[in-house]
Formats: C-alpha cells, sequence, structure tokens
C-alpha cells in the first residue's frame, strides 16, 4: 500500500509536473494566427497548416481525456460519499485517476514536441519569449488597472 502511494507520487513529482511546467511557457489557443506572432516567426503557409492540423488532432484527444478525468473523479467522489469505504477500491480508482491525469499531460506535451518539431529550436525559444513579454504585459496592464482604478460615476 505504502508502495502504491510512493509510486504514484513519483509519478507526479517526475513525470507530469515537467509536461505542466513546458505548458505553462507555451502559448494557448491558436497563436500561429495571430499576426504578431506569425510574422515574428515567420511561419510558412505549409507551417500553418501543420499547426492547424496538429492542434485539431490533438483538442479531439484532449477533449476525450479530459472527460476520462472527470469521470475518474467523480468515481473516487462516489466512494469517499459511501458510508463505508473501501480502502482497495479507493486505492484502485485513485491510481486510475492519476493515469488519466498522466495521459491527459502526455498529450498536452505531446503537442508541444509537434510544435517544436515543426518550429526548430531557435524559433520555439523566439515563441517562449513572445510568450513571456506578453505574459508579462498583461501583468503590467492589471497592476496598473488595479492600483488606478477609473474613477465611477457618481463617486466623488
Amino acid at each position: 500500500m505504502l508502495n502504491k502511494i510512493f509510486s504514484t507520487l513519483f509519478l507526479l513529482v517526475f513525470i507530469i509536473s515537467p509536461a505542466m511546467v513546458m505548458a505553462k511557457d507555451f502559448p494557448p489557443g491558436k497563436w500561429w494566427h495571430n499576426p504578431q506572432a506569425s510574422e515574428k516567426l515567420k511561419l510558412s503557409d505549409e507551417e500553418i497548416k501543420m499547426l492547424d492540423k496538429q492542434f485539431v488532432d490533438s483538442r479531439r484527444k484532449l477533449i476525450k481525456l479530459k472527460s476520462i478525468v472527470e469521470s475518474e473523479q467523480f468515481e473516487i467522489d462516489n466512494l469517499f460519499d459511501s458510508k463505508n469505504i473501501n480502502q482497495k477500491e479507493a486505492m484502485r480508482q485513485f491510481d486510475k485517476l492519476q493515469q488519466a491525469k498522466k495521459n491527459l499531460s502526455t498529450e498536452h506535451f505531446r503537442l508541444i514536441l509537434e510544435v517544436r518539431n515543426i518550429l526548430g529550436l531557435e524559433r520555439f525559444r523566439q515563441l517562449k519569449e513572445y510568450r513571456q513579454l506578453r505574459r508579462q504585459k498583461i501583468r503590467r496592464e492589471l497592476r496598473s488597472m488595479r492600483d488606478h482604478p477609473k474613477k465611477r460615476p457618481g463617486s466623488d
């Protein structure tokens, strides 16, 4: 039992976490249709078509995988709502949930690898830099809005 817990923690820390870290630095959605991004990266029409295809294929898989994660989570919740919990069954269900989450993260990571293959090293680095700069700009704007709220009518 303790062995299963450690192996699950290992899975979370060393396998799923790196995929999540990579996805954090990756722009969401169809970023290659943003004129600034596509011009900066000098994307060809063929590369845009390849990115579109990868995105659609991956999105279909992600929708299915997310549904599986939600289903496995529902089953765990159901076990915890029962009067007497069967620990073996709960651990088995927990393993199924963790496997479903791993599969979801793996698909996210696979898409990132595909994008890296399409762009090559240098443009992939430019994409990451572009994403970081956009994120910083958004944070500054949000901070500015928070620190300098516009006067509301009648709030004199």
